[in-house]
């Protein structure tokens, strides 16, 4: 077995197996849903907050003159790129979506993404708008399924953004390439240059 950092969340997910409080076969599910989203899904929302804050330097210089926007800031780059497009659901009762039916059993997934799109919820969704209230947005979920890192996600994301607003005048794309992915959103390549 692997050397496992003491204290970590691996840890604790083998010492539960090993104790017979989590079934073996569940162990890898485990380890892929609490710690492998913890790490690309964050490092695509910031790599997607520099590629917005290019492309649209007037926000960015909203951020630079009024730090306290970071917060309002990052979630509307969650909702304008979020990193998780969506998530499949088991329904566990039948459900009435607008007049259909999802029978319970069947699997529904979520766009996020989509959904925070939706101009009956955002107006003028594809406005990138660091001073709009998208606190609402879903691309962490919502509801009891709500992602469990999304507190820590933004902290990170505050704590680099807060940084980079003290020292970058401009973002400016030197190539970019997006990561081909059915679930996520984000760039395989991101390569910027900073005044």
């Amino acid at each position: 077995m692997a050397r496992l950092k003491p204290g970590s969340w691996a840890e604790a997910i083998i010492d539960a197996v090993d104790r017979g409080e989590v079934d073996h076969a569940t162990r890898s599910v485990l380890m892929i849903d609490y710690m492998g989203p913890s790490l690309d899904t964050t490092i695509y929302a910031i790599g997607n907050g520099v590629w917005l804050f290019a492309k649209h330097p007037e926000e960015w210089c909203k951020v630079c003159e009024l730090p306290s926007l970071v917060p309002s800031a990052l979630n509307e780059v969650l909702r304008m790129e979020s990193p998780v497009q969506g998530f499949s659901r088991l329904l566990t009762r039948d459900y009435d979506l607008d007049g259909i039916t999802l029978p319970a059993g069947s699997r529904a997934i979520a766009f996020y993404g989509a959904a925070n799109r939706d101009e009956r919820k955002f107006p003028n969704p594809n406005t990138f708008d660091v001073t709009r209230s998208s606190v609402e947005q879903l691309a962490f979920g919502w509801g009891p399924h709500m992602c469990v890192g999304q507190h820590l996600a933004k902290l990170e994301m505050a704590a680099i953004f807060r940084a980079l607003a003290t020292r970058v005048k401009r973002f400016h794309i030197k190539e970019e390439v997006r990561n081909i992915n059915n679930v996520l959103r984000g760039f395989s390549k991101l390569i910027i240059s900073v005044e």
